[in-house]
C-alpha cells in the first residue's frame, strides 16, 4: 500500500507540473528556489537556523559535511531563517561568517517551518520525492538535552540516518527527534488583529 501512495504521489506531482511545486523563495545569491518542489531530488532537507544561536551555529561544518556528501546522491538541502527580524545582509554576513554551502532562505513568515512542523533552530527535516516528511526533529544527538555539555562526537547521527532510508526506500527508524536549541520567534499578529 505504502508503494502505491508513493507511486500515486509521484504521478500527481509530475502532472501538476512547475506550477504546483510550492512557492518560490530567493536564496541569498538571488537564485529562485523553490524547497517545496515535487520530484526534482530523491530527498529534501530544510534545517532552520539563526544568527545568535550557538548550538545551531557549532552545527555548520557538520551542515556542510552534509550538503557535500548528500547532493550527488539526489539531495536538496536548504537552510532557512525563520526570524522575521533577519534581514538578507545580516543573513549573508551570517552565511559568510560559518561559510554556509547549501542555499540560504528567509522564510520571514514562516510558512516553510508550518509546513514542516519547526519550532527550535537547529531543527531538520527531510522530505521524500512525494513532499511527505519523513524526519524532523535533531541533526545528530550532540546535545541530548537543554543544559548539558555537548558530546565532543555524537552517538547517533539523526539527520544522515534518516536520508540514508528514505535514499534506500526504507521506513525511517526514528521518524522524529526532539532538537535542542533556540526556540523560533512567535509571529506578531498583523497590525489589524492588534487593535482592541
Amino acid at each position: 500500500m505504502r508503494n502505491f501512495t508513493c507511486l500515486l504521489g509521484l504521478m500527481l506531482c509530475a502532472a501538476a507540473g512547475a506550477s504546483d511545486a510550492g512557492p518560490a523563495y530567493t536564496d541569498l545569491a538571488g537564485r529562485e528556489q523553490r524547497p517545496l518542489a515535487c520530484a526534482e531530488h530523491k530527498a529534501t532537507v530544510l534545517v532552520f537556523i539563526a544568527l545568535d544561536c550557538p548550538i545551531a551555529n557549532r552545527f555548520a561544518p557538520e551542515l556542510n559535511r552534509i550538503t557535500e556528501a548528500y547532493a550527488a546522491r539526489g539531495v536538496a538541502v536548504f537552510l532557512v531563517h525563520a526570524d522575521p527580524d533577519v534581514s538578507a545582509e545580516a543573513a549573508k554576513q551570517h552565511a559568510a561568517e560559518f561559510k554556509l554551502a547549501a542555499p540560504v532562505l528567509l522564510d520571514p513568515e514562516q510558512k516553510l517551518a508550518q509546513h514542516v512542523g519547526a519550532t527550535v533552530t537547529p531543527e531538520a527535516a527531510v522530505l521524500d520525492a512525494t513532499g511527505a516528511r519523513r524526519y524532523r526533529g535533531r541533526i545528530d544527538d550532540t546535545y541530548e538535552s537543554f543544559g548539558d555539555k555537548p558530546r565532543k562526537e555524537p552517538t547517533r547521527r539523526d539527520l544522515r540516518e534518516a536520508l540514508d532510508a528514505v535514499l534506500a526506500g526504507q521506513a525511517v527508524k526514528h521518524s522524529e527527534t526532539k532538537a535542542i536549541g533556540c526556540f523560533l520567534p512567535k509571529l506578531k499578529p498583523p497590525a489589524e488583529e492588534q487593535r482592541p
